[in-house]
């Protein structure tokens, strides 16, 4: 007998959870923003001009500009593909260094707080990033403080935040360490991929009937 109201319990609490799923499991998120790298080649040419005969100059940068698609593999557990582009004016002296970098990375990631319209999430960030630069034209051991052509990186995000409007579209904000990207702003847009389980596609038409009677 007390099996079987075990089994009773268990299976309510399995329904209960179920339906108050959010019936999402897809992510997408467009950024802008700052870089760490941008301030490490600030860094790294303000160094080289303390003794260099010839300067480092840093003519002009644009934002960071990346894409985000995060697959959710339960109720707080996902994970993200990220790629990234960054420009970068650089010279030493009147030739031209670069360095326009491209960065992609794969983000373990965990939801920490979420109600109802706003979550908090941590995440692992493990990437590549490519230069296009010229570090040739730097003798050395000046050359040797520069990044090289490919670059590996671990990272951390600190702080993830997402603020739905509604059901789908949001905005997001992500502050992290060790990676390209240092502080970024964007929107995001989630949605269902694949086929519903009944329940959820319930809950998902009784959702729309109520949106068309208000």
């Amino acid at each position: 007998m007390r099996n079987i109201i075990l089994i009773i319990l268990l299976f309510q609490f399995t329904a209960i959870a179920q339906e108050a799923a959010v019936p999402f499991n897809r992510l997408i998120k467009v950024h802008t923003g700052i870089s760490n790298e941008q301030f490490e080649n600030y860094r790294l040419a303000n160094a080289i001009n303390d003794t260099a005969s010839q300067k480092f100059e840093f003519l002009s940068w644009s934002p960071t500009l990346s894409y985000t698609h995060e697959i959710a593999l339960g109720q707080i557990l996902s994970v993200s593909g990220n790629v990234g582009f960054q420009y970068m004016n650089i010279y030493y002296g009147s030739e031209h260094y670069g360095a326009p970098y491209f960065y992609t990375s794969l983000n373990p990631q965990v939801s920490v707080f979420y109600r109802k319209k706003f979550e908090y999430y941590v995440k692992l960030r493990v990437g590549v990033s490519v230069y296009l630069h010229h570090p040739d034209i730097i003798p050395d051991p000046a050359r040797r403080l520069l990044p090289e052509r490919v670059n590996l990186f671990t990272g951390v995000t600190l702080g993830g935040f997402n603020y739905f409007f509604n059901d789908r579209f949001g905005l997001n904000l992500e502050i992290s360490v060790w990676s390209p990207e240092l502080a970024t702003f964007g929107f995001s847009y989630r949605f269902f991929k694949g086929e519903l389980p009944v329940i959820q596609e319930s809950k998902t038409n009784n959702i729309e009937l109520q949106n068309e009677q208000n």
